[in-house]
């Protein structure tokens, strides 16, 4: 397929009148690099779903005066759907950072809602244009490494709220504020509960923390936690019968409901912008695993060095602490913290990830198998739910008009 500048697709025949309108408000020009025509199609399909989401990009009441300098459309190892943008005023400059990811259908039926989030990761005050361009840059070059999270503007702390009303769209933890989770919250319960439970594939992504929760009579509940690996697989820790020894496992997704029976509702938590790579993640699953696939005939040994104390504790060592240092290298529980009077919390990234990792290091012997836990996921994941095979490109455009601006007068014209 042959490659071009936007300006020589624009100019072509290969694109019709709608298209050639919609795009050319994007700005087209001879920038670096030259695409094929499918990946110049990316600003089309981007057209919609900025137009869909535009209420979202609103920065307070400033951002209707604001200009668009550049947009880069780009793409990571685990997106290929991200932009950076830079908007402002002269020598006010701010650099912001949109993550989509599509919904998923089957049958029609929306199973995966769309996720569209926007961070605020730069701002050049007083600077220039130019010097706003090279920290785009950086940024998309940060958000390419094994550690996304920590890309350079994202805070280096991770808020949590925790709320114990179990009718809540919170409970019973948020991350971040609306509009820029960082981790996604995505409740399902009733009709939702009943079908995820017999299709998880359909409402879970590899490597998300599932949660699930039991009513009691009290008026209080219980929760249980796992990580989703695909293929209905999961990983929880749990206790044997002796209530001492800690339990990981790979299993059946069904064996996640026999741990907590009674459950009626399941949370998802999506991170948006991942914390750690997915084959560190696959690792340091396999390295917490005790049982493998529910054997009878497993040895109750954790495979962590002597030091390691692997007696079940609500405090420090439940089934939301292995979840959260696997998925998230972050060492804490959203039950354990309620229980001790906390209902907000700040966790600093970088120390907790450096944390885990340490002591993941010093696991030295695997009951998990790597290539196995990846299969799960490879054999669940739909390469058209994240338009992996049609936008995995990077174009850089400098918009001509106040584009979010007329998006967003045409929004209120609808109204």
């Amino acid at each position: 397929m042959p490659k071009k500048s936007l300006q020589a697709w624009y100019n072509s025949n290969d694109i019709n009148y709608s298209q050639k309108e919609i795009i050319k408000k994007f700005g087209v020009g001879n920038y670096y690099p030259e695409c094929e025509r499918r990946d110049f199609l990316k600003i089309y399909y981007w057209n919609n779903i900025l137009e869909r989401n535009i209420t979202k990009l609103e920065d307070g009441c400033s951002f209707p005066n604001y200009l668009v300098y550049q947009m880069n459309f780009f793409s990571a190892w685990w997106n290929n759907n991200l932009i950076l943008f830079i908007d402002g005023e002269e020598n006010n400059y701010q650099v912001k950072l949109i993550v989509y990811e599509m919904p998923y259908r089957k049958n029609g039926e929306t199973k995966m809602y769309e996720i569209f989030e926007v961070f605020f990761v730069e701002w050049i005050c007083p600077g220039d244009l130019s010097e706003a361009r090279r920290k785009a840059k950086n940024i998309e070059d940060k958000l390419r490494s094994d550690n996304p999270i920590l890309c350079e503007g994202l805070p280096k702390a991770l808020s949590i709220y925790y709320n114990d009303d179990y009718n809540s769209y919170s409970f019973p933890a948020s991350y971040g504020t609306i509009g820029s989770e960082k981790i996604k919250r995505i409740e399902l319960r009733g009709s939702d509960f009943y079908v995820a439970k017999n299709s998880p594939d359909d409402y879970f992504k590899p490597l998300d923390i599932v949660k699930i929760f039991a009513p009691r009579s009290n008026g209080r509940w219980m929760v249980h936690t796992g990580i989703y690996l695909g293929s209905r697989k999961v990983c929880h820790l749990y206790v044997d019968e002796d209530k001492k020894t800690v339990i990981i496992a790979d299993e059946d997704w069904k064996e996640l409901f026999e741990a907590l029976r009674g459950a009626n509702k399941m949370v998802r938590y999506h991170p948006v912008i991942p914390f750690k790579h997915k084959n560190k993640i696959i690792e340091h699953i396999a390295k917490s695993i005790t049982l493998r696939n529910g054997s009878s005939s497993h040895s109750k040994i954790s495979s962590v060095s002597p030091e390691h104390n692997s007696d079940y504790n609500i405090n420090n060592n439940n089934c939301e602490h292995m979840v959260n240092k696997c998925t998230l290298g972050l060492n804490f529980s959203e039950y354990s913290e309620k229980r001790m009077g906390r209902y907000t919390r700040e966790l600093d990234i970088p120390e907790k990830l450096n944390e885990t990792n340490r002591e993941f290091d010093r696991k030295y012997n695997y009951k998990g198998s790597i290539s196995e836990i990846r299969g799960y996921g490879e054999r669940a994941f739909d390469v058209n739910r994240d338009g992996v095979n049609m936008y995995n490109t990077c174009i850089e455009v400098q918009p001509k008009t106040s584009i979010f601006k007329d998006m967003f007068r045409e929004y209120l014209s609808r109204q």
